[in-house]
């Protein structure tokens, strides 16, 4: 829920009490972030010159911090170096203070250099003892990956962040949804290297452009041919469960609402259009949550108006989305929940989609796929982002049973599960996903439906953006540690001992993009001469690379063509994206003392 003070009909600033949890956030000026970029493409440009052309060259003849143990080839971009560099910097503008700064790299640092040390001399011992060669390049990757997973745990175990709860669980056949998603990887690996033998000629040319990365034969071909193969599963699975659209329960929109007099009437009345094509009753709810504009009044003027839904406007005083949704739970008579963002123009026909789904009594939550209204500079790109997202990767991981969360733009529940998990918790980021989450970790489906749509306000401003994306980057780390459980112990799911961890990982992947982009800059041009070993493909590859291809080949399966015009914007979004990510983490507070991301208790 945003907080808005208007300059005509548009919001002009922003902030709430859900923009940073004062418990878990504090401010960061925009400018912290770029010093941190500073002092690393300064720390960085100086280890490259000493390690290209300085002393460092006859100590590590590889280009990077890794022993000369005989290992083949060259690599691509010194990741080694890359992530020592940027846990230093990361960690000397994490803390508040310089002990507490000092603290983090003494804790960051020497860690990651043992298990350095350790990788190289555990694969020279394996090539002398089996007489195979251990690629540099190899050396490198696998210093890059646990360079980001380690990170994420230093997030993780340094952060304040929410309490562990106990979550309520149901085994829900991960060990089929893991033999599933194993057989398709082995799969996407035999596709993949059919391609490379079959179409070597088109393969090289495109990982010499940096389309497939530039590196690691196969490994950009994989993921995507693995994603493809789940998401035609997903398909199939879901016509052995069709759905029953004469099944048409009563339902209550719930509608948190603070400040939104410049577009609650165009919500409203989206709603009614979509109510008059459903069978059942339609109730609304808007919750004024202290709004100190025309919000109510406008929203009981719309209310009466309205032709085929009935509504009315009640208020809760305590500031926050989730104490808003609670009050709307508990004023709800019906079997069926929908809540609606104030800035949400359901589209006709979607709420009997919808509830159509729930004629299976194994489903708990139901969402859609958020379209825009093409009038602000971030609408291209956001466009292309949400049928990415929410037109294929959330339906492709149906197929194991490993959807996250449901966007609080339009989510529909099951009232009596949201009530039996203690409603919607407050205080924290991601509220939504960690309702969703829990629902699906008691054996209940999430489905995501991409012709249930709705159009979703994007940010028209810079502040308004970073202000959104601060909040849902957070919320990660905030849902990984108050629902740890499904992550460390218990029965276990694809979306606790798989999904989440990887979500995590990739937030740290993302945290570290700009920054590996500035090095890889930083190693082209001063690492260049008669010991260059820096290649531009990988370059090309972070920007682009095999996931630019899927883009395409999924916004033209949606049938949205159109649709491709906005890829450079999409390209650059992707940037600015990485770059809040690493705000969204310099943000979270850091606790007084380390705290272990241990197993939690059985209970």
């Amino acid at each position: 829920m945003i907080s808005a003070a208007k300059t005509g009909s548009a919001p002009a600033i922003f902030a709430s009490v859900d923009s940073a949890p004062g418990t878990f956030a504090a401010p960061v000026p925009p400018e912290r972030a770029l010093r941190l970029l500073l002092l690393f493409s300064a720390l960085s440009a100086i280890q490259i010159l000493l390690l290209y052309h300085g002393p460092l060259a006859r100590v590590f003849p590889a280009g990077d911090y890794i022993l000369p143990l005989g290992f083949e080839g060259s690599h691509a971009i010194g990741l080694r170096m890359f992530s020592v560099t940027f846990l230093l910097c990361f960690a000397l503008f994490w803390g508040r203070d310089m002990p507490t700064r000092l603290r983090l790299a003494a804790d960051f640092l020497p860690a990651y250099a043992v298990f350095c040390l350790g990788l190289d001399l555990a694969l020279a011992l394996f090539s002398r003892a089996t007489g195979m060669g251990v690629p540099l390049l190899l050396v490198e990757v696998l210093s890059g990956l646990s360079g980001w997973a380690w990170f994420a745990l230093k997030l993780l175990q340094h952060a304040t962040l929410p309490r562990e709860i106990a979550v309520r669980r149901k085994a829900t056949g991960f060990a089929r949804d893991l033999s599933l998603a194993t057989g398709l990887l082995i799969l996407a690996i035999a596709l993949a290297q059919l391609v490379e033998n079959g179409a070597a000629p088109a393969v090289a040319a495109l990982r010499q452009s940096g389309l497939l990365g530039g590196i690691g034969p196969g490994v950009f071909l994989v993921l995507p041919f693995f994603f493809t193969l789940l998401y035609g599963w997903a398909r199939i699975s879901r016509l052995q469960r069709p759905r029953d659209p004469g099944f048409a329960p009563d339902v209550t929109v719930i509608i948190p609402a603070f400040n939104e007099e410049y577009i609650i009437a165009r919500t409203i009345r989206a709603l009614d259009a979509a109510a008059e094509g459903y069978r059942g009753r339609v109730i609304a709810l808007l919750i004024d949550n202290n709004s100190r504009d025309r919000t109510a009044g406008i929203a009981r003027e719309c209310f009466a108006a309205c032709r085929s839904l009935s509504g009315q406007v009640l208020r809760e005083a305590t500031p926050g989305k989730a104490h808003a949704l609670n009050l709307g739970l508990r004023r709800a008579e019906t079997g069926f929940l929908v809540r609606v963002d104030a800035d949400t123009q359901i589209m006709p026909g979607s709420i009997a989609r919808a509830m159509s789904w729930f004629a299976d009594p194994r489903t708990g939550v139901v969402g859609g796929l958020p379209l825009v209204p093409l009038t602000g500079p971030f609408d291209r790109a956001r466009q292309i982002e949400t049928l990415v997202k929410h037109g294929f990767y959330s339906v492709a991981l149906e197929a194991v049973n490993g959807v996250v969360g449901v966007p609080g733009m339009l989510a529909v529940y099951r009232a009596d599960l949201v009530r039996d998990l203690g409603g919607f918790v407050s205080g924290m980021n991601g509220e939504d996903t960690d309702i969703s989450m829990r629902i699906g970790e008691l054996g209940r489906r999430i489905v995501v439906d991409p012709r249930i749509r709705y159009i979703s306000e994007v940010p028209a401003s810079l502040a308004h953006m970073r202000e959104q994306r601060l909040r849902w980057f957070r919320s990660v780390l905030h849902i990984s540690s108050r629902c740890r459980q499904i992550v460390l112990s218990g029965p276990s799911s694809m979306r606790g001992r798989v999904i989440l961890p990887y979500m995590l990982f990739n937030s740290a992947r993302r945290t570290a993009m700009v920054p590996l982009l500035l090095f890889g800059l930083l190693e082209y041009f001063l690492g260049s001469g008669s010991r260059a070993l820096m290649e531009w493909q990988p370059l090309i590859a972070v920007l682009l690379g095999a996931s630019f291809l899927m883009t395409i080949l999924i916004v033209l399966a949606a049938g949205a063509p159109g649709r491709l015009l906005g890829l450079p914007d999409y390209v650059a979004f992707r940037v600015l994206r990485a770059y809040f990510t690493l705000e969204s983490m310099l943000t979270i507070r850091v606790e007084a003392k380390r705290r272990p991301f241990a197993l939690a208790r059985r209970r």
